[in-house]
């Protein structure tokens, strides 16, 4: 990658594979039409990825393969074989980070990881902001008071969100993520450990980190419960009074001509503005996106599954209830064009 201009005060990675490209072009176009023109570095989880960005070569994404990550920490590729594809996924997200601030070197800039599955309604500009001089920005899941003590084995803070600050507070933490991940990543949550998510809750231990409290920051399905979802007179989302700046929109699947949520999950009503507002237009954004990407993919889009074996058809047999009950109730929607 070439190097970025001085003046780069901020920059996005994530990373996915090609079931979840069309996921991630969404965020991309998110942040574009709310004015963020930052880079966005892609790590590719597979070669139809990197191959679909090398070939489009959309202007400040850059894309980059799992080869590349692994020659950056060596010790990463070690790790392969002893780890599941998630817990490996996981095991990538500080490293990635790092390996983003290393390539841009601007000191005193930020590097901030994003989750495929976000996307903006609002100037993601507003949320640096709130970073202000800190050296890391994270943000709790807030979770409704009658789940919170079933779902905190999944962490206080959400990794959906993270920002790193190119400092010597910023980078002390990263390290600190990062060898933490490396020596356990198991995705079945543990002795206060879940994933690479769990390591947020020591974050605030060290200097420079930043809670950022705004509730229209990473709304998801298990927090909209405890705000109030509201619709402005100027057509606007807010969430207790501010506006909704972006919506973490986790656990959203195709079934057939349906996009289920994970609302019911989280025993958290699809109200009217979350079902018109907020959800129907990221699903027909994303559904844009399947159509537009299917065009140029050679093999169709497929979200690969998690989970092998016994376990595996366990999982996929729960989902299934879960998409049929989604659907009975009025917690899925199909696209409007």
């Amino acid at each position: 990658m070439s190097s970025p201009p001085v003046a780069m005060r901020h920059v996005y990675c994530t990373y996915f594979d090609s079931g979840y490209l069309a996921r991630g072009l969404a965020l991309i176009e998110s942040l574009r039409a709310h004015g963020d023109f930052s880079d966005v570095v892609v790590l590719a989880l597979d070669e139809e990825v990197k191959a679909f960005f090398d070939a489009e070569g959309i202007p400040g994404v850059r894309a980059i393969d799992v080869g590349e990550l692994e020659r950056s920490t060596p010790r990463l590729l070690d790790l392969k074989s002893s780890r599941s594809r998630m817990e490996y996924y996981f095991t990538c997200t500080p490293l990635l980070i790092r390996h983003t601030m290393d390539v841009y070197a601007t000191p005193g800039s930020v590097t901030i990881y994003v989750d495929a599955d976000l996307f903006f309604f609002d100037s993601p500009a507003s949320v640096v902001e709130a970073l202000g001089e800190g050296s890391v920005g994270i943000i709790e899941h807030r979770y409704p008071q009658r789940v919170a003590k079933k779902l905190s084995k999944y962490g206080r803070f959400n990794v959906g969100w993270v920002a790193f600050r190119d400092s010597s507070e910023g980078r002390a933490v990263l390290n600190w993520y990062a060898d933490r991940t490396m020596e356990w990543c198991s995705d079945i949550p543990e002795d206060g450990k879940y994933a690479d998510q769990g390591y947020l809750d020591s974050f605030p231990d060290f200097p420079g980190v930043v809670i950022l409290h705004q509730p229209g920051f990473n709304l998801a399905p298990w927090n909209t419960a405890r705000h109030k979802v509201t619709l402005a007179i100027s057509g606007d989302v807010q969430v207790d009074a501010v506006p909704l700046v972006f919506f973490h929109f986790h656990g959203v699947r195709k079934v057939r001509s349906w996009f289920t949520t994970s609302q019911l999950i989280y025993g958290s009503s699809l109200t009217k503005v979350l079902k018109a507002n907020v959800y129907q237009i990221y699903v027909n954004a994303l559904a844009r996106m399947e159509r537009d990407v299917a065009k140029k993919m050679t093999a169709p889009l497929l979200v690969k599954k998690r989970g092998a074996g016994i376990v595996g058809i366990v999982s996929r047999g729960r989902k299934a209830v879960f998409d049929r009950a989604t659907i009975m109730t009025g917690n899925a929607l199909k696209e409007r064009r």
